[in-house]
């Protein structure tokens, strides 16, 4: 009898010890499982979760890579700089006239020009146009002249009318193309730069533009259009140009955004986005509603090319626009609204504001 006990007690020892060894394996399993997603989730520096506060959701795209030729990207895109070291002169084929672009969407002339001549790129004028549209419904003034950008005749592009050749002038032939001003204004042949001149019809009278009262909206507003001042009063020690209160500089929405929101002249936004990398963008968000993501990539000095990564659009192809400097870095801008959903590199962390955030 006891030996029979002893039996069914040692059965139901067996079974018992048999359920807890299955638990406890299963236990490690789904310990072991958890580990590896948890270290592949840390390990893919392609996972984002988006800095907007409205949304938790995590954002994936996929990667493209664009070989960028080094000798091409030197001192180029909306961000290059044009100064007493660095030049920049437009195909006069890239250039279009300012004149179908002093009308409003009802025809209504808003603003007017010192020269029928005056030329610039398209994307500006159509910004510009925009811009002083706004202001014009919002002030009701339509006395905004553009008195200086590029100029073309003959296919030909020159800083400003007074350097325009003719036969009598072999001086001014001279310095056709010459990407310096006396004034110490770089960019007109850049195609991506207006000084602005008041022209009250009324009165027959060409005021100053100054920036102030009314045409304060201008400034306040510009860089929602693309533009920048691009020689404000208190940073002549980092321009080296003296206060210029009407000439405009196009860049682009986009870096227009982060010069505003981080008070940056063209020289400091360099330094400031070599800070961001493809696998930690910076993030910015507009007030509209736009998102978009910068960073840098040093040139390979080692090869006639760069690799440049890319979130890759719906279409397939890339979705961001490169800017180069003159020392071998290139920026590049990418609208996080055009990519798929796959994979992203990890942004850093910033507001839903378009100030930045950055966090360590």
């Amino acid at each position: 009898m006891n030996f029979l006990k002893n039996i069914n007690w040692t059965n139901s020892f067996c079974k018992r010890a048999g359920l807890v060894l299955a638990a406890v394996l299963l236990f490690f399993i789904a310990l072991s499982t958890r580990t590896a997603k948890t270290k592949a989730d840390t390990n893919d520096s392609s996972s984002v979760k988006p800095a907007d506060s409205s949304s938790q959701q995590e954002v994936k795209f996929d990667t493209v890579y664009v070989k960028l030729d080094n000798d091409e990207m030197i001192n180029t895109g909306l961000i290059a700089l044009d100064d007493k070291d660095h030049h920049i002169t437009s195909d006069a084929a890239d250039l279009v006239s300012i004149y179908s672009y002093l009308f409003n969407a009802k025809g209504e002339m808003i603003m007017t020009t010192g020269s029928t001549n005056i030329c610039g790129k398209k994307e500006m004028f159509e910004q510009l146009n925009l811009m002083i549209s706004d202001f014009s419904a919002q002030t009701g003034l339509k006395t905004i002249m553009v008195r200086n950008a590029a100029y073309k005749v003959d296919d030909k592009v020159y800083k400003s009318q007074f350097d325009i050749p003719d036969e009598k002038s072999e001086q001014s032939a001279a310095s056709a193309q010459d990407g310096k001003c006396a004034d110490g204004c770089y960019e007109h042949l850049s195609g991506l730069a207006v000084d602005f001149q008041l022209y009250e019809a009324d009165k027959g009278a060409y005021p100053e533009y100054t920036g102030e009262g009314q045409y304060a909206w201008i400034n306040e507003n510009c860089y929602k259009y693309g533009f920048v001042l691009r020689y404000p009063a208190d940073k002549t020690d980092i321009t080296g140009v003296e206060a210029k209160k009407n000439h405009y500089r196009y860049v682009g929405k986009e870096y227009a955004q982060v010069m505003h929101d981080n008070n940056l002249v063209l020289e400091e936004l360099y330094g400031f986005l070599q800070k961001y990398s493809f696998e930690k963008p910076l993030n910015v968000q507009t007030p509209s509603g736009s998102r978009y993501i910068f960073y840098y990539v040093k040139k390979d000095k080692d090869n006639t090319s760069t690799t440049v990564p890319m979130p890759q659009g719906r279409d397939g192809e890339k979705t961001g626009t490169v800017s180069a400097d003159a020392q071998g870095g290139l920026y590049v801008c990418c609208v996080i609204s055009q990519l798929t959903s796959q994979q992203a590199p990890q942004q850093e962390s910033q507001t839903s504001q378009t100030q930045v955030q950055k966090t360590e």
